[in-house]
């Protein structure tokens, strides 16, 4: 199956935290048990731009550290950090200080890849949209 597209902007200032559901063809949550996340938002789409931002999944007892206003992560656990993997949600979250953080000029791309032992699937691409902030 092919990644999904989706763009979205990141303002400045404020907290980015949103929720995403991984569907098979029938539209059937899949089940995320075991499963690892990543992403990346990058100036191009070949691996030679700059990165910009990594994000990877939360593991066990980071998910005690709620969500510090300084970090950047995904959760298979979706955006409250308690939704049962099998409901296929994945929480992305970039706290305002890390979104201040970010220097891109207009646009970057990213991509969401998940893995289960040997097997690593891209679901989600597209570009990010970067509103600067006036107010520190």
């Amino acid at each position: 199956m092919a990644a999904g597209r989706y763009s979205f902007t990141i303002e400045q200032g404020n907290t980015v935290d949103f929720e995403l559901q991984y569907q098979d063809a029938s539209n059937t949550p899949v089940d995320l048990t075991g499963y690892t996340a990543a992403m990346s938002i990058r100036s191009t789409y070949s691996g030679s731009g700059a990165t910009y931002l990594s994000l990877t999944s939360l593991s066990g007892s980071q998910y005690d550290e709620g969500k510090p206003s300084g970090s950047a992560f995904l959760s298979i656990s979706g955006s409250n950090l308690t939704t049962d993997p099998v409901s296929g949600s994945i929480g992305i979250y970039i706290g305002w200080e890390v979104a201040d953080s970010l220097t891109f000029s207009s646009q970057a791309y990213y991509d969401i890849e998940l893995t289960s032992g040997d097997i690593r699937t891209r679901i989600l691409e597209g570009r990010i949209n970067l509103s600067k902030q006036v107010t520190y």
